[in-house]
């Protein structure tokens, strides 16, 4: 009876209105499933990065005196960008400079006697030991005299100066902050699939968003490190000479030569 009643009640099923259309829909659904989507290669984004970046801080306790520089201002290596005022360490070192010729002085006198055997040895090493310390001593003081006059070690520009002329400032106080604008690196994150052609040598061509214009650069690094959630691997490239007019922190669009999605969209066109 149950058998009866199924059989008679398909063919209502498959020839009434709303399961034919029903069934045409998942029929097409299945259809363009099956399609394929035209490939394209989209490009991908890119910071530029300067590789270096330093935050200056006090070695002393001291008071500001000079700040040659502002917010924004260039650089070249070499200039003097901010002077702490000193002249106490300056004096400690004059005094540890003193004892430095006295007990060097001593030493060698040390050392004569000894040969005549008028001294001990214990009095030997003593005067020795003293001369090193004083030496250290001014080594130390040395240091921090020349930390006092902070000089660029490299051609930039200042991104931030945190302090102001008379300010006292402690031991560790951060005092400015710089940023080369040379040899800027262009960060981009890339599937991490692209590792089977992405290389060091590969040619990317960006887009800068800022500046409308488009850079050649190479790829020189590429991170060991795959970011584990969006499957992605950090590559960076450089551009030989550099462009002037490129600043750290700029972004844009990176299209890679040696993609492969390249060639095939290429070929779909012809």
């Amino acid at each position: 009876m149950k058998l009866f009643y199924f059989a008679w009640l398909s063919p209502f099923f498959l020839f009434h209105p709303v399961f034919a259309q029903t069934n045409a829909a998942s029929s097409t659904m299945h259809t363009s499933s099956l399609d394929t989507t035209p490939i394209t290669n989209t490009p991908e984004y890119v910071i530029i990065r300067s590789n270096n970046q330093i935050t200056f801080s006090s070695e002393t306790a001291a008071s500001v005196a000079k700040i040659l520089v502002k917010e924004g201002s260039n650089f070249s290596t070499g200039d003097v960008l901010l002077e702490l005022d000193c002249r106490i360490q300056q004096a400690d070192l004059n005094k540890a400079l003193a004892q430095q010729r006295a007990s060097s002085l001593a030493e060698n006198s040390a050392v004569k006697l000894k040969k005549y055997d008028s001294i001990s040895e214990f009095e030997l090493v003593k005067a020795q030991s003293d001369a090193k310390i004083a030496n250290a001593e001014v080594d130390k003081l040395k240091a921090i005299v020349e930390k006092c006059v902070i000089k660029a070690p490299f051609n930039g520009a200042v991104s931030d100066v945190l302090v102001h002329e008379y300010e006292t400032v402690k031991q560790g106080d951060p005092l400015l902050k710089i940023i080369s604008t040379e040899n800027l690196e262009f960060d981009i994150e890339v599937p991490s699939q692209w590792l089977d052609w992405v290389h060091i040598g590969s040619v990317v061509e960006v887009h800068i968003n800022e500046t409308h214009k488009t850079v050649t650069a190479t790829v020189t690094r590429i991170n060991p490190l795959i970011e584990p959630i969006s499957q992605t691997v950090k590559v960076i490239a450089t551009i030989s000479p550099q462009d002037t007019s490129l600043l750290p922190g700029m972004s844009g669009q990176a299209n890679f030569k040696d993609n492969p999605l390249n060639n095939k969209n290429k070929k779909g066109k012809v």
